[in-house]
Order: C-alpha cells, then sequence, then structure tokens
C-alpha cells in the first residue's frame, strides 16, 4: 500500500494531523512545517527536512535519505528510528523525546543529556553513554558496544536489555525503574 503518485503535497499545510508514510513520491516537504503532527516514515524520497523544525511531533522513520538533521532541535516529539545515514545529532539536544532506535551512524551522544525521553535501542555505534546520566527516562537496549554504564546511576528509568557488553551493574542502585533483561 503505498502513495507513491502523491507528489504535491502543498496544499496539505494547513491539516493538523498528516500521515503519509511508505510516499517515495514526496520530495518537497517545505511546506508542512505548519502541520502539528506529521508522519512521513518510509519516504525516501524525502532528503531536505529543514522546514520541519516548527513541526510538535515528528516521526521521520526509516527515511533513507536523511542525513542533515539539524534544523529538527525545536521539535518536541521526534522520531528517526532506522535513518542510517544520520551520523551527527547534535542539535537534537532541546527535543524532549526522542527515538533514535537502529541508527547505526551515530556515535557521539554527548549533545543528547538533555533530552527528557531517549530511546537508543540497536545503535550499535555508540559505546560511550557517560554524559546520558542527565536523562529521566533511557533506553538502550540492544546495543552490544556499551559496557560502562556507571554514570547512568541517577537515570529515573532505565532500560538496557539485551547489552551484552554490561557486566557490572553496582552504579545502578538508585535507578528507580530498571530492565536488565538478557544481559
Amino acid at each position: 500500500n503505498t502513495c507513491d503518485g502523491i507528489v504535491d503535497v502543498e496544499a496539505l499545510s494547513t491539516v493538523h494531523t498528516l500521515s503519509l508514510s511508505d510516499c517515495d513520491g514526496i520530495v518537497d516537504v517545505g511546506a508542512l512545517g505548519t502541520v502539528h503532527t506529521l508522519t512521513l516514515s518510509y519516504c525516501d524520497g524525502i532528503v531536505d527536512v529543514s522546514a520541519l523544525g516548527t513541526v510538535h511531533t515528528l516521526s521521520l522513520s526509516d527515511c533513507a535519505g536523511i542525513v542533515d538533521v539539524g534544523a529538527l532541535g525545536t521539535v518536541h516529539t521526534l522520531t528517526l528510528s532506522s535513518c542510517h545515514g544520520i551520523v551527527d545529532v547534535g542539535a537534537l539536544g532541546t527535543v524532549h523525546t526522542l527515538t533514535l532506535n537502529t541508527c547505526d551512524g551515530i556515535v557521539d551522544v554527548e549533545a543528547l543529556s538533555t533530552v527528557h525521553t531517549l530511546s537508543l535501542s540497536d545503535c550499535d555505534g555508540i559505546v560511550d553513554v557517560g554524559a546520558l546520566g542527565t536523562v529521566h527516562t533511557l533506553t538502550l537496549s540492544y546495543c552490544d558496544g556499551i559496557v560502562d554504564v556507571s554514570a547512568l546511576g541517577t537515570v529515573h528509568t532505565l532500560s538496557l536489555s539485551d547489552c551484552a557488553g554490561i557486566v557490572d551493574v553496582g552504579a545502578l542502585g538508585t535507578v528507580h525503574t530498571l530492565t536488565l533483561s538478557s544481559c
């Protein structure tokens, strides 16, 4: 069920909640910055997302063409899972709820220390999570590169399921809700 025939979305700029998933024909999303809740997952034609920084809730999962997310730091709730071209997440530290699952190119997550709810599951490039101790809710499941979790003792809700490299959990005794399944 694709909507590859849809190319021009300019007339949809006044829609409050808009879902156009799996629409590879969409390239220009410049007019959609006024949409409140926008889902454009599996839209491989989208490369430039600079106009979407004013969207409140934005999902761009599995959009292979997205590399530069620098303009998305003002989005409240942002999902960019399986966007393998993303490397630099430095501008996303002001996002409230951020999901970057299966983003293999991400290595440096230091700038994400101010995110309230952060999910980085299955991000194999991440090794150093020392800066993420101030995140309220943190999901790092399936991150095999993570070994040292000593800085995460102040996280309120922490999931480290299926993180094979973690051995020492001594610093996590003050975490409110902790998931360590299959470690």
